[in-house]
């Protein structure tokens, strides 16, 4: 019986090619319909979907496909899929943000356009289509430069913000898959799409941020619905950006002594249908499970604990407790002028007064004679 994490694995593999086939099938409905050139044009310049006649291709719908089909040509020329353990999400979803600054972001480029993939997608309200329940599959990030809003690598330095595309797959009211659309063999996805400006000075929370996303899409303020979807792209995102990050880089095949990658299931001389990246990236394996398993600990002691403790004063010490994890933003560099991210996890208080068997005493600690 192969491990957890195999399992996962393999369950991040099969996710990060659906979404690939997707992005895929974008390209190819812009090229069977003639406007294969628009994802260039949205990269390098040129035409703007709004010139293409209504009669070839609806506005709205055109626009949707040509983001994507942009996203999907930048995105193959490296493939760089980050595989998210659940445990790490799990945790991330608890850490709080505060005020982030637009710089941050460009830390991104240390990785060119990832997409940081699930192993087990968690469950949320749609922020667009008919709502709903929805899978968040995957999040992509891409750069955009200048006034035009060109597509561009997360590493360019013209880049000025980076769009976020979030990946759903709606579910039906009881949790269950929808099928699939009339003469379609998949099942159907929704894209999310959300910017993070990267201005010196810009600053923002992730209030702020969904209340731009907001009017963007014609409302005066943001439903739970956008405001969850933004904080969860923003708790990846800023992980994602520290210098800290959990991140398992596989070995080069110089490294691994390996002339040529290839699946298990591949028989010699085939090729696989969609072959794994090689930048198939690890983020949170080692440090998730750590963490779920300090914060069980946590919660058997606070359930052998009986009392509860009041504030220090006097000299009088707090039992010993888990304070909550949250990301922290650091200045780093000459002049403190770089931001960094930390992820700061849940740590203990009075951490010294646990006893062998790691349970906490019961009630306020007063100082002895």
């Amino acid at each position: 019986m192969a491990s957890k994490d195999v399992e996962l694995g393999r369950a991040t593999a099969v996710i990060a090619e659906r979404v690939a086939a997707r992005l895929a099938a974008a390209d190819g409905e812009l090229k069977s319909i003639g406007l294969g050139a628009l994802p260039d044009h949205a990269i390098n310049g040129g035409i703007l979907v709004s010139a293409v006649p209504h009669h070839v291709l609806n506005a709205a719908r055109g626009q949707v496909s040509t983001t994507l089909a942009a996203i999907s040509r930048l995105w193959a020329k490296a493939k760089q899929v980050v595989a998210m353990h659940s445990d790490m999400a799990l945790e991330l979803w608890t850490y709080r943000l505060g005020t982030l600054p637009g710089p941050l972001f460009r830390s991104l480029g240390r990785l060119s356009n990832p997409m940081v993939v699930f192993a087990e997608p968690p469950t949320l309200e749609m922020s667009m289509g008919n709502g709903g329940p929805g899978r968040l599959l995957a999040v992509l990030f891409c750069g955009r430069t200048g006034p035009t809003g060109l597509m561009c690598f997360t590493g360019d330095p013209r880049m000025d913000e980076v769009e976020v595309a979030m990946v759903c797959e709606p579910l039906s009211q009881d949790g269950s898959p929808l099928p699939p659309p009339p003469g379609s063999p998949v099942r159907d996805m929704e894209f999310v799409h959300l910017s993070i400006p990267l201005g010196r000075d810009e600053r923002f929370t992730v209030e702020g941020l969904a209340l731009r996303t907001a009017r963007r899409s014609g409302r005066k303020e943001p439903t739970p619905a956008q405001r969850a979807m933004v904080l969860r792209a923003l708790q990846v995102a800023v992980y994602l950006c520290s210098s800290k990050a959990d991140l398992q880089v596989p070995a080069s095949k110089e490294e691994a002594d390996v002339s040529a990658r290839r699946g298990k299931s591949a028989k010699p001389g085939k090729q696989r249908r969609w072959s794994k990246p090689e930048n198939f990236l690890r983020m949170g394996w080692r440090l998730g499970p750590r963490l779920k398993a300090a914060r069980e600990q946590t919660r058997t002691a606070a359930a052998r604990r009986s009392g509860k403790g009041a504030g220090g004063r006097g000299g009088w010490r707090q039992y010993p407790h888990q304070r909550g994890g949250h990301q922290k933003i650091v200045w780093c560099g000459p002049g403190r002028r770089i931001p960094d991210s930390r992820l700061i996890a849940p740590y203990w208080v009075s951490e010294d007064l646990l006893n062998a068997d790691g349970e906490a005493p019961e009630g306020v600690i007063r100082p002895t004679a």
